[in-house]
Formats: C-alpha cells, sequence, structure tokens
C-alpha cells in the first residue's frame, strides 16, 4: 500500500513541476541567454555571383571566426552587429594584421568594408571568457590600457 502512495505523490509532484520547468528551460534566442553573444549579420556575393546574407552567432568572445561563404577575395561586404560585445573586422580568415573596422553592440558597418573574418571583445564592464591570457584569437589584440601606454611612451619621446 505505501508503494502505491509513494508513487501517485510523485506522479502528482511531477505533474505540478513539469508544466512550470518547460518555460525556464527554453530561455530567448535573443543572444542573452547565456548560450551565444548574440548575431553577426552580414552579407556577400557567392562563388555563382549571387546575393547572400548570412549570420553568426559566436559562442564566446576572444575567438576568431571567420565568416562562412567569404575569403579574401570574396569577402563580406556589409555587417552589423546584433552581439553583446564589440566584433573587430579583419579582411583576413585568421584575425591577423590591421583590422578593417570595430562595431559597438547595434552599430552597421560604414559603406562598403572588405570582411572575411571577426574577432569578439567584451566592453568595458563586461568579462572576459575566452583565453585566460586576455589576447585575441591570435595574440594580436591590445586591450585599451597597453594602447594608453603605447599612445604615451610616443607623445613623451616626441616632446
Amino acid at each position: 500500500m505505501r508503494v502505491r502512495t509513494t508513487a501517485a505523490a510523485l506522479v502528482a509532484a511531477l505533474a505540478i513541476v513539469l508544466p512550470t520547468a518547460g518555460p525556464s528551460l527554453a530561455g530567448g534566442h535573443d543572444g542573452h541567454d547565456g548560450r551565444n553573444l548574440g548575431e553577426l549579420h552580414y552579407r556577400f556575393v557567392d562563388e555563382n555571383g549571387y546575393e547572400r546574407q548570412a549570420q553568426l552567432r559566436p559562442a564566446d568572445n576572444d575567438t576568431c571566426y571567420r565568416l562562412t561563404g567569404t575569403s579574401e577575395s570574396d569577402p563580406a561586404y556589409q555587417v552589423r552587429n546584433e552581439t553583446r560585445s564589440l566584433a573587430i573586422l579583419f579582411d583576413n580568415a585568421t584575425c591577423g594584421g590591421r583590422d578593417v573596422e570595430t562595431l559597438s553592440p547595434g552599430q552597421r558597418s560604414r559603406g562598403n568594408v572588405s570582411v572575411a573574418s571577426v574577432l569578439f571583445v567584451p566592453t568595458e564592464g563586461e568579462e572576459h571568457h575566452g583565453r585566460p591570457d586576455h589576447q585575441g584569437g591570435n595574440g594580436n589584440w591590445q586591450h585599451d590600457d597597453e594602447d594608453e601606454d603605447i599612445f604615451r611612451s610616443i607623445m613623451r619621446s616626441m616632446g
């Protein structure tokens, strides 16, 4: 008799808990649910000459992402950053060399750009979640405080 009572209590408890558990597990897909940073939208012309739109959902900061469907010879020409991070745009697949443009959250690229990869870094006040050394995906990214130190030393040397 106790087994039936225990089983009935378990079924009743599950009936109460399960309907409310669904919405809490579903989470939105707006990039603020902890699974990704948001979305980066971009336009490019494919190998057949057709204009295409694509999106990237980066999982973490301090990582270089190659834009699918693009290359250095056929780059993306328009980018919109709908992530909660800064998007540093590069004209090559490795996020190396000088950046083409840096987009803040919600910002769109100015004019036509040539973009093949993007490095995401946290905005001020947001924590780094990627590499523990706080450098970009290929080690070329310098943070603002390092840039300020370099700027000050250059200005001192100029007099």
